[in-house]
């Protein structure tokens, strides 16, 4: 009994242990024939040998060989194969991609999941809506394949691709340290549907962490990825051993003549102190930067790819970088053999070396990069990086001084205004002073590069124009005596200066005798790449006068007394003068202007060289004469009846101070003041004399008629209505208008008050009627009079 239960042990571990093939025949979730059953039968069957998964699922539309999974699928098991390229039917226009896998719940997972093993090859499937909740860590995003711990990984083979498209990324791995060693991804589609000419993005292309001696693309063409329409292509961090990206396609269909701009990403990340990195054969565009080094110390070579450009050297670039290297140690790009060129082209800036050294950049065809070719920032402390320059070029040679035991690498210039090597021409070692030469016929614009003795290339040499003492004199007047000189130029033998119209106008380093314009300077050497300076302008200066104070005197009396005194300039002062009325006339040659009519003039100015404007118009105003106002003047005479005065008399004008004179019939002056006062009855004149001196007169003034008009005052009145003796006549009063007139009544209250008599009493108090009775009155006439008083009736 014993020895059949061994038997049976034996039996079954042999079973266990054989390779087996397990077939998917629906596109059900889960269930017999499913591709779930088949994972689980394979993990049920041991590692001990490869087993296989294929599929042979009836199917008319694309929809019969898509899977729908609901929930994650089991994690994976070493030693397996799942190829869906044994498919029979084939409805997603790509003979290799024949199985579609879909995500169909709200929950998120991976499509599949490799965890802890290793020896899995997966073929022939499509990856679809493996997305990611939004705002999880990283290490939670989904995928369409799940990496963490794994070795000896296959994903994509040639004719044996997958597709990623509508998913986070393709494939990922988690940021936290694990194990990922010789891990392929090859020949898939990823961001494009299966016939790799229509988007269907993901955010991330390749999102891998911590690989190791792995290998994205392949040995050939055929192995590359296309990579294409996603928010970011591949990213490779914490990388170590030796790792090569090579052959794949990046940002462009899969016929390399359609690009897919992704402004924001970066085609190759990769970071890895302990990496050493290959990156070769790669067509990359239309990202925000085609390669990127970070902290890579153990060697790289950037070989062979094409950066900005594709067939047929299309202009499709890169927003940025072509390449950037940052805190990385030595490396190459390009290499001592001209079939390692890299093609770099119509990107913003070729290279950007970024605290990175030393980087050796040979043999490489770069041009027609906008902003520029090779760039450094922040280099090591201590390290630096001597730019070459060519001193010397003819038709059959050039030469030069640079460091010595170093190398030189000569150019055929590109197409494009700034100086960059298109075309490799020779490389050349410096002699122990730094001195070297080249032989042989010249047949475009030359440009050079210089690599010092520990292996750091410079950017491409070129003309340089330094503008730090730069001289610029303008002209005056449309004279044509204007230049340009001292700028610094280094690097050129050749110079052209051009104007607005591109016409050549000089040959030689400083422009000389020249009218106004807009100019700039073309330095070359003679068959070398040549630099534009900037546009500088030469002024025509029309010397501008300008008068800045200045003081008019106006014309008065109406008289040709005017005057304009110049003070002083906004400018420097002028050396001719010209004064013109407003009809054009000439009226003045000198500086100032004097004994002119009220009017407008106008100060032409000139320096005597041709140079004349005007410098300033001006109005010599006319005083208007002073206006003697009678409208309210009033006449008195004295008591005693020998002596008059008048008051009110007003002057309306702005010429003050004025001068005052009344003068009698006989023209002898009488009095001084603007109110006359205490001269004997008669007729007057009153003159005024403005501070212009400018005189004004009243017609004869009457004071006669107050000779005879003594003041008579009635002691009743009988305010009945009758018309007769109903007020308070008091004949002259009206003489005497700065009197008080008032009215008491036997109590001492007044019930009438005037200042000056402009209206009669009536007999009543504020409208009513007073009784009959005796009242008594009392009249200031504010003079030498004195007061008059008395006793006033009212009678009815």
């Amino acid at each position: 009994m014993k020895f059949v239960w061994i038997c049976f042990i034996s039996i079954s571990f042999c079973l266990k242990i054989k390779a087996a093939t397990f077939t998917v025949l629906n596109n059900s979730n889960a269930g017999m024939g499913s591709l779930r059953q088949a994972i689980l039968d394979a993990n049920a069957n041991g590692t001990a040998g490869t087993d296989n998964i294929i599929f042979n699922i009836t199917g008319v539309i694309a929809d019969d060989v898509t899977i729908s999974l609901t929930e994650e699928l089991p994690v994976l098991s070493s030693n397996l194969v799942i190829d869906a390229t044994t498919q029979p039917s084939s409805f997603f226009g790509n003979a290799s991609i024949k199985i579609k896998l879909v995500r169909a719940s709200s929950a998120f997972y991976s499509g599949l999941v490799i965890d802890g093993i290793e020896n899995v090859e997966v073929y022939g499937i499509y990856f679809s809506n493996f997305i990611s909740q939004t705002g999880i860590p990283a290490d939670e995003r989904k995928a369409g394949i799940f990496l963490k711990n794994a070795m000896h990984i296959i994903i994509g083979a040639p004719n044996r691709q997958n597709c990623f498209g509508g998913n986070y990324t393709s494939i990922i791995s988690p940021t936290t340290p694990s194990n990922l060693d010789d891990i392929t991804v090859s020949a898939n589609i990823i961001g494009l549907d299966p016939t790799g000419l229509t988007i269907v993005g993901n955010v991330v292309g390749i999102d891998l962490s911590y690989l190791k001696n792995s290998m994205i693309g392949g040995p050939n063409a055929s192995f590359g990825n296309l990579v294409s329409g996603n928010i970011n292509a591949v990213s490779l961090g914490g990388l170590s051993g030796n790792i090569n990206v090579s052959f794949n396609i990046i940002g462009l269909d899969a016929t390399k003549t359609k690009s897919f701009p992704a402004e924001l990403a970066t085609g190759i990340f990769a970071n890895g102190q302990n990496a050493k990195i290959i990156i070769a054969d790669n067509c990359i565009a239309s990202q925000q930067k085609g390669i990127m080094l970070d902290n890579v110390k153990s060697g790289y070579q950037i070989k062979r790819n094409n950066i900005g450009t594709a067939l047929s050297s299309q202009n499709f670039g890169n927003n940025k970088f072509g390449i950037e290297l940052y805190n990385c140690g030595a490396g190459v790009v390009g290499g001592s053999l001209i079939s390692d060129q890299n093609i770099i082209a119509y990107n913003e800036q070729a290279i950007q070396v970024d605290f990175s050294y030393p980087v050796s950049i040979l043999k490489n065809s770069v041009y027609c990069n906008k902003k520029s070719a090779i760039e450094f920032k922040d280099l090591p402390d201590g390290k630096t990086i001597s730019q070459s320059k060519i001193d010397l070029i003819t038709a059959n040679s050039a030469s030069g001084v640079y460091l010595p035991n170093s190398i030189i690498e000569l150019f055929y210039d590109d197409e494009c205004p700034d100086c960059q090597g298109k075309n490799w021409v020779a490389t050349l070692q410096t002699d122990a002073n730094g001195a070297w030469q080249y032989n042989g016929p010249l047949s475009g614009g030359l440009t050079s590069t210089g690599t010092n003795p520990d292996g750091a290339t410079s950017g491409f040499s070129k003309p340089l124009i330094s503008e730090a003492s730069k001289k610029i004199f303008d002209v005056f007047c449309g004279a044509s005596n204007g230049s340009i000189t001292n700028l610094t130029i280094s690097d050129a033998s050749v110079f052209n200066w051009y104007n607005a119209a591109n016409e050549q106008v000089g040959n030689a380093k400083d422009l000389v005798n020249v009218p106004a314009g807009i100019y700039y300077l073309k330095a070359s050497q003679p068959g070398g790449c040549d630099v534009l300076s900037a546009n500088y302008t030469i002024k025509n200066i029309n010397i501008s006068y300008k008068v800045k104070t200045s003081n008019t005197l106006p014309a008065s009396c109406n008289e040709k007394n005017g005057a304009i005194s110049i003070i002083s300039y906004e400018t420097e002062k002028p050396t001719n003068f010209s004064w013109t009325d407003e009809n054009g006339n000439i009226v003045g040659n000198s500086e100032n202007l004097s004994n002119v009519f009220a009017g407008n003039y106008t100060l032409i100015a000139s320096n005597g060289n041709g140079c004349t404007n005007i410098a300033g118009t001006f109005t010599v105003g006319l005083t208007e004469l002073p206006i003697i106002n009678l409208g309210k003047m009033q006449q008195s005479i004295s008591c005693d009846g020998k002596t008059v005065s008048a008051t009110g008399i007003e002057i309306v004008g702005n010429t003050a101070p004025y001068a005052f004179s009344w003068m009698n019939t006989s023209g002898e002056h009488v009095y001084q003041g603007l109110n006359i006062q205490g001269v004997k009855p008669g007729k007057y004149t009153l003159m005024v004399t403005d501070k212009f001196s400018c005189v004004v007169s009243t017609e004869s003034i009457d004071f006669t008629q107050l000779q005879n008009s003594v003041l008579q005052v009635p002691n009743s009145i009988t305010p009945n209505g009758d018309g007769i003796n109903d007020t308070w006549k008091i004949a002259g009063a009206t003489n005497y208008p700065a009197g008080e007139f008032s009215i008491f009544n036997r109590n001492g209250d007044k019930i009438f008050y005037s200042k000056g008599y402009a209206k009669e009493f009536d007999g009543t108090d504020n409208g009513k009627p007073l009784n009959v009775g005796v009242y008594y009155y009392l009249i200031d006439l504010k003079n030498d009079c004195g007061k008059l008083s008395g006793s006033l009736t009212i009678l009815k």
